[in-house]
């Protein structure tokens, strides 16, 4: 059964790499949406009778197209594939129509066997799989692009952890990846520890060439909410307070970075974690990295029950990019 087929991923990267395990027999048309509100133009156009769908992406993400597509009830077949595998987010599509869920990072084997039980394909199609040149795709791939992906990934998990311990929903950040000098990020770090309260979690690690630090921002506010939160107390002392908030910030760093790092196929290990004390230089001002570029990858967690925004930064510095860049050509 030949079908038109509709992928819809952010990244250009993920769609490539699901579209490489599509049988090419039940691919009639493979068309491609980089967020959700191009998805819903083409299945308003009638494009899509299968879609698999992302869950976290710019301008209209995923949880919003089931919820459009139930509105305006459009016909189609949907298979979510995502990073986002907190039991809340399975709950919430739950209440749609979809087929299935298949997390990432996609295993071929997992999708065939599925599209195989609603009767997609069979056995003998699984020989020949889709090209991605084949797929009506213009747009063009980001910087980045497949580093993206990959600490997309590692950042599901991390929100997995923190809703299971906070019993809550956690909206999954985008990762928004540049490159800056020492001395700019440096002074970002002052500014966000010169408002009073706010703290910088730091953790560095390394491993096999691979060296960089975490920072987790906390602000006064959220400092209360969440240490109130986790102890059913807004009378803790300030030593308490932080010592609960170091303790999440390891769990947030090394959750996301070890499967990171899983997925390159590297091991790392990691320093303590501690405080970035204020008004004391940084490392990043030291002469060898103040205008040298730092690789900048830049998420923020949100947990809208409780008001919060956990902001995390994972920063490598140059030689570590031009490693990164050579792991990734080889996985």
């Amino acid at each position: 059964m030949a079908l038109d087929i509709i992928v819809c991923d952010d990244s250009k990267f993920a769609r490539n790499q699901l579209i490489r395990v599509i049988p090419k027999k039940i691919a009639k048309n493979i068309y491609t949406a980089a967020n959700g509100k191009e998805a819903m133009e083409l299945l308003r156009e009638g494009r899509g009778k299968l879609m698999f769908l992302d869950l976290n992406m710019p301008v209209m993400d995923g949880y919003e197209v089931l919820e459009a597509i139930r509105q305006e009830g459009l016909r189609v077949m949907i298979i979510v594939v995502s990073g986002d595998i907190q039991q809340q987010a399975l709950e919430i599509i739950k209440k749609y129509k979809v087929l299935s869920f298949l997390k990432k990072p996609l295993v071929p084997e997992e999708l065939h066997e599925l599209l195989t039980k609603y009767g997609l394909c069979h056995e003998d199609d699984l020989e020949d799989l889709a090209d991605p040149s084949l797929a009506i795709d213009h747009s063009e791939s980001k910087p980045f692009d497949e580093l993206g992906e990959k600490i997309n990934i590692a950042t599901g998990l991390a929100a997995s952890k923190i809703a299971d311990m906070l019993n809550l929903f956690v909206t999954m950040p985008l990762p928004n990846i540049k490159v800056e000098t020492g001395t700019k990020i440096s002074n970002d770090i002052q500014s966000w520890l010169d408002m009073t309260g706010n703290i910088i979690v730091s953790q560095g690690f390394d491993g096999d060439g691979i060296l960089g630090e975490s920072l987790i921002y906390f602000s006064f506010k959220d400092i209360n909410t969440y240490t109130k939160a986790v102890t059913n107390n807004s009378k803790l002392d300030e030593q308490t307070k932080n010592s609960l908030v170091i303790e999440l910030a390891s769990i947030i760093s090394g959750t996301l970075m070890r499967n990171f790092t899983h997925q390159i196929n590297y091991i790392i290990t990691f320093n303590f974690p501690g405080l970035v004390s204020p008004n004391v230089e940084h490392n990043l001002t030291h002469p060898e990295l103040a205008n040298s570029k730092i690789l900048n990858v830049e998420l923020t967690y949100t947990i809208k029950d409780l008001n919060m925004n956990i902001k995390f930064q994972i920063l490598f510095n140059h030689s570590t990019s031009e490693k990164l860049k050579e792991i990734m050509a080889l996985v």
